[in-house]
């Protein structure tokens, strides 16, 4: 049977059975009921427990232990919705099932306030008892940030009354967003071309498409939209800035960027010796850019030709088709090649089917992969329309799921690991198979300055680009304390970092003024700065990888010690602990930005020519 002629189901080539039988079914009703009376009787309990003392240690390390696995089924299920409502967006049954259980998990928020609340009030001799009581044995660490989290509290009452206001207030501009930007649409006009409407979503690959007037088109009626929707917007950027502010207010909080630097698991020295570093060294993917605009046949580029692909020179062939059977032997063999682990457990995952990658109508875009702590697997979302791109995508997926599977057996709050160091098995796993093409001695020319330009343009995104992202949104938060933003000002602040960040590279007439609208991560309503931890976890990827190339086998198992220590200590620890590495310093960061500009001297080399 051709793969034309597989049947495909809506809700993905995968195997979801492991979760479920089947979506609704009575297996899938009964977990559902049974997680909203456990999280009800939870909080009933949590409610009801006296303070934290050496007499009452060992029921609330109970209480913990109860509030873990119900906090493991909650993330179960809510991966599981995820990923049905990413195969198929259209699907009204998955998204009210996805709306159902994001409201019952507004009352396990409530269950970390009251545990919050008690662990801020008991003193350090109490906590020392707590944290020695065997049921806790490899939770302290996720234990002891909650209580630093306690910190930057209100009273409990007043924090339940956040959690519950949070359904109809915070998340809701979040959600307002999710649904106005979901629907927005608009024509796109290519000279010489029959107008055609399309949703926002396809930006993106129309912005990577070969032909300049059409990636012009696609960012200039796209922006059209997006200023349609302007004011709405901006309410809900508005809006999620200042409750953030008011809470941080009332919780204590002195400055904007300690609840991100929390989240990240970082110091504030470890984040400016990195943002330093990379505001040193933008020259290197400047020059990347430069050099760009030349094979492009443009002094400077625009904003919208930032991810357009390599153009062809004469005689050169089309760029090489891969299809799904060869992309997945070819992962196996650049895994195999240095790291038989990874190799087999990625066929493991093949065989298993966690991998859902037709293209197909209704379908999410992007790429990600989702793992259950409840059953020890993943499943990995991609698009695969059979490029080199989609290779490396494929790779990078792989790598989170071997991250997730190398800490199968490790409690659940054990593998809550930030996003700083949530992608270096991605980015490790990536980097074999860019190697494995650019060292096989039958790739053509063609391929190999493909993929350096692909790795070029990953260090343009978070050497230039998520700082651009950071400084926005840093300027965003300091101007918000003193009152709303005008939908002009956002612009305003989004081209001066753009300019500030990409320097003389970009012409000033083709900047972006509503990128601040149409990147979604500013409104993401459970964590704030959804930005420096890419750049942290690229260079840190980067050098670790080196590291193990440097090292060979050797290396391999302080590498997966390291992974498996990411829930377990701060970024900075997890570092010095496995690798000997210094994060709070200038000199790890500058190595790694030293190969990005190594690598663009191959870059240079491989398109010499044209």
């Amino acid at each position: 049977m051709s793969a034309a002629e597989v049947p495909v189901d809506r809700r993905g080539d995968w195997d979801m059975s492991p979760y479920f039988a089947s979506f609704g079914d009575e297996q899938y009703q009964a977990f559902r009921a049974d997680l909203a009376r456990d999280c009800e009787a939870l909080l009933l309990d949590a409610d009801a427990m006296a303070p934290i003392d050496q007499g009452t240690s060992s029921a609330w390390a109970s209480l913990l232990v109860r509030l873990e696995a119900v906090s493991c089924r909650s993330g179960h299920l809510a991966g599981y919705l995820g990923c049905l409502g990413a195969a198929d967006s259209r699907d009204e049954q998955v998204s009210g099932e996805t709306s159902s259980a994001a409201a019952e998990r507004s009352v396990l928020q409530k269950v970390f306030v009251w545990v919050r609340a008690a662990l801020r009030e008991a003193d350090e001799a109490a906590l020392e008892t707590l944290l020695a009581q065997p049921a806790l044995e490899g939770v302290g660490y996720f234990v002891e940030r909650l209580r630093q989290n306690a910190a930057w509290s209100m009273p409990a009452e007043l924090e339940a009354l956040a959690a519950e206001l949070d359904v109809t207030g915070l998340s809701a501009w979040g959600r307002l967003y999710d649904q106005v930007s979901g629907k927005l649409e608009f024509i796109l006009e290519v000279p010489g071309q029959a107008p055609k409407t399309l949703p926002v979503s396809a930006t993106r690959s129309l912005l990577e498409s070969p032909d300049a007037e059409t990636r012009r088109a696609a960012l200039r009626c796209a922006n059209a939209a997006w200023e349609r929707v302007g004011d709405v917007a901006a309410g809900c950027l508005n809006a999620i800035s200042g409750t953030r502010h008011t809470l941080y207010r009332r919780r204590g909080v002195d400055h904007f960027l300690e609840p991100a630097l929390f989240d990240a698991g970082i110091s504030k020295r470890t984040l400016d010796a990195l943002l330093d570093c990379v505001s040193e060294r933008q020259e290197v993917a400047r020059r990347y850019l430069r050099r760009k605009a030349k094979l492009l046949g443009r002094e400077k580029l625009g904003f919208q030709d930032l991810m357009a692909p390599l153009p062809q020179r004469g005689g050169e062939t089309k760029d090489e088709s891969i299809p799904w059977s060869v992309g997945r032997e070819r992962v196996l063999a650049a895994f195999e090649g240095f790291y038989p682990d990874l190799s087999h457990f990625a066929a493991e995952a093949f065989d298993r089917r966690w991998i859902d990658y037709r293209p197909r109508p209704g379908k999410r875009p992007g790429g990600f992969c989702s793992t259950s702590s409840l059953i020890g697997e993943s499943r990995v979302f991609i698009t695969y329309n059979e490029t080199l791109g989609d290779l490396s995508t494929l790779a990078h997926e792989l790598g989170h799921a071997f991250h997730g599977w190398l800490m199968r057996d490790m409690r659940p709050w054990a593998r809550r690991y930030p996003m700083t160091l949530a992608e270096t098995a991605s980015t490790f796993a990536e980097q074999l198979v860019i190697d494995a093409v650019l060292d096989d001695p039958g790739a053509s020319e063609r391929a190999r300055a493909v993929i350096l330009d692909s790795r070029m343009q990953d260090a343009a995104t978070f050497l230039l680009n998520i700082p651009m992202r950071f400084q926005f949104e840093h300027a965003v938060y300091e101007e918000r304390r003193d009152g709303e933003l005008s939908t002009s000002r956002f612009g305003e602040l989004m081209t001066e970092a753009q300019k500030r960040c990409y320097g003389d590279t970009l012409d000033e007439s083709e900047l972006d003024p509503w990128f601040w609208a149409s990147k979604l991560h500013f409104y993401i309503t459970g964590i704030s700065f959804y930005n420096f931890p890419y750049t942290f976890g690229y260079l840190f990827s980067l050098g670790i990888f080196a590291r193990a190339k440097q090292e060979g086998a050797s290396f391999l198992p302080r590498y997966e010690e390291m992974l498996r220590l990411t829930g377990s200590a701060p970024a900075e620890e997890v570092a010095k602990r496995a690798l000997g590495i210094d994060l709070e310093g200038p000199e790890f960061w500058n190595a790694s930005i030293d190969l990005i500009e190594a690598e663009l001297g191959g870059f240079e080399a491989a398109v010499a020519g044209s």
